[in-house]
């Protein structure tokens, strides 16, 4: 049985959450080059540049949205889910490695892109308070502050998440600084999630397991 079968969401409609992975909408050789770069990205904190065949490779993968972006200059500085600038959502891996995600869920989804348990770093949107996870065998072994909630965009209606979500899907130490920061920056409530951490680790699965 596929895992989004059982999911649900205490506030919201799972079929609105409801995502196909980004591997599967890939080639195996479009899979195989967005782990390269994934891994050139993570272990040298540097865009990657395409060259040869991988131009039109680069290319037939930005042309499918939402994977990564080629910029003006040809280089890759983000692909689902790092960057090659550093953010405020930093993930140790349990190689050692450092990496950056664009947003929230990705932060939580590199435990399953990389296979590996993830420390993950970073701050109320809020209140500045740290925020801190560990995630063990794809588990959420501890955290902190004890109510994390995450603001997640509405992906299935938005075709450039990097120009519409990224940057916007945050952590928050509780359901009262969520509902602070939605009053303050007049958040649509009908094109946005308020999930508890294991509801947006969930979204974070959906995207990011290649294999489920």
């Amino acid at each position: 049985m596929n895992f989004r079968d059982e999911l649900t969401f205490e506030h919201y409609d799972k079929e609105r959450l409801l995502m196909p992975s980004i591997a599967s909408r890939l080639t195996e050789e479009e899979n195989a080059f967005r782990h390269k770069m994934i891994e050139y990205i993570v272990s040298n904190h540097q865009p990657y540049t395409p060259e040869g065949d991988e131009v039109a490779l680069a290319k037939r993968i930005d042309d499918k949205k939402n994977v990564l972006v080629v910029e003006e200059d040809g280089k890759i500085y983000d692909i689902y889910p790092v960057t090659s600038e550093e953010m405020p959502h930093k993930v140790t891996l349990a190689d050692g490695r450092v990496a950056y995600a664009m947003c929230a869920i990705d932060a939580l989804g590199c435990t399953y892109t990389f296979d590996q348990d993830i420390v993950v770093d970073s701050v109320c949107s809020n209140s500045g308070t740290p925020i801190h996870i560990e995630v063990k065998d794809k588990k959420i072994v501890s955290h902190s502050p004890e109510d994390i909630r995450v603001l997640n965009a509405d992906l299935q209606n938005s075709e450039v998440w990097a120009e519409d979500c990224c940057c916007g899907m945050l952590y928050f130490r509780s359901q009262k600084d969520f509902d602070e920061y939605a009053e303050k920056n007049d958040l649509c409530p009908d094109c946005t999630f308020c999930l508890s951490l294991e509801e947006a680790f969930s979204v974070a699965r959906m995207l990011f397991s290649d294999n489920e």
